[in-house]
């Protein structure tokens, strides 16, 4: 039977597998110009934004308020989509370095969805309360899950390093 650890290494190699195609189909859509969006995404994005109601994904490059949303967009892009693949073969090999690389992307990722989410709860989205907790709940795993990945990780790293109870009741 598979431990703990072994069940979430496999939630977390699932969760970069699916990140990959969303980044490229779906997060990155707003940063580039609606002329070179292939029909079936621009329809995509239209679901998501106008039946879901995400005030976030919308293509509008004038919208100067959504800057914050777009510079982590941009990250996603830049940082992490080429991260998710080395995420994917280090999972998929059980790697042990993969808990340092975890460890910075979990704390990474769940510092910058606390922000999304807190304007979809609590910021001026013009949506309302039902419409909010649809969005939250689609907005959610990708705190909770980088944020267990965390927790995990360091956990992990820090059994490595050797920091246990024992050892700092020694020191």
């Amino acid at each position: 039977m598979p431990t703990l650890r072994q069940r979430l290494d496999t939630v977390f190699l699932g969760y970069f597998i699916s990140h990959i195609p969303i980044t490229i189909a779906v997060d990155v859509l707003p940063l580039l110009p609606t002329e070179i969006i292939p029909q079936p995404l621009l329809s995509l994005n239209r679901f998501l934004t106008t039946t879901i109601g995400d005030p976030f994904m919308v293509i509008d490059r004038t919208r100067t308020d959504l800057v914050w949303f777009r510079s982590l967009l941009t990250c996603e892009l830049f940082v992490q989509l080429p991260f998710f693949f080395y995420a994917v073969w280090m999972l998929w090999t059980g790697s042990s370095r993969r808990h340092l690389w975890l460890l910075m992307y979990g704390v990474h990722v769940s510092t910058t969805m606390a922000p999304v989410l807190g304007m979809l709860m609590f910021g001026d989205v013009n949506r309302s309360c039902d419409e909010r907790m649809a969005l939250g709940a689609m907005y959610l795993p990708y705190l909770l899950i980088p944020l267990a990945m965390a927790a995990v990780s360091f956990t992990e790293c820090s059994r490595m390093l050797g920091f246990t109870a024992d050892k700092r009741k020694k020191d």
